[in-house]
């Protein structure tokens, strides 16, 4: 763990040995997001994908350059099928961290299949005429745009609740 202030590697004194500067605030940010991180990885170990996010999403609220949690957050959303969501925290990723950083091949992975983004620009098109459907009342027509998302991606978990 390094200052904040100066960048110097901390010691397990409450202050930086180089410029002095209180850290014993920022360190325990540190631990509370590093906690929600274990917490996060270990409810995705077990498939328990929204309370992940949760965490995840907490973790990320923490410290924000915690890139391991903001990668797994973006797995965890690509697994859910919020693909927009994921490819966002891996390109806040990369931006944090251009070295030595996952976020970078799973963004690389995306952009490289244009097949796959023509298909979820689709896929997001009938859900949100399906969400357009359903607030007019057509609930049919929004369960038959919903079957056609659900062909298209079946483990997109927003369509499937809305099914």
């Amino acid at each position: 763990m390094y200052c904040y202030h100066c960048g110097c590697e901390l010691t397990d004194m409450d202050h930086c040995p180089r410029c002095g500067a209180d850290v014993s605030r920022y360190k325990k940010i540190i631990y509370a997001s590093n906690w929600f991180y274990n917490d996060g990885l270990s409810r995705a170990q077990v498939r328990d994908l929204s309370g992940a996010a949760a965490s995840l999403r907490q973790s990320v609220r923490l410290y924000k350059y915690n890139i391991d949690a903001r990668n797994l957050l973006g797995l965890i959303y690509y697994e859910t099928g919020e693909t927009a969501e994921a490819l966002s925290e891996w390109v806040i990723s990369t931006n944090l961290q251009a070295e030595k950083n996952p976020g970078k091949e799973y963004v690389d992975m995306m952009q490289n299949d244009r097949n796959r983004l023509e298909m979820l620009s689709q896929l997001i098109r009938k859900y949100n005429k399906a969400l357009d459907y359903a607030s007019q009342d057509g609930l049919d027509l929004a369960a038959i745009q919903l079957k056609k998302v659900l062909q298209m991606n079946p483990h997109y978990l927003r369509a499937r609740q809305l099914l």
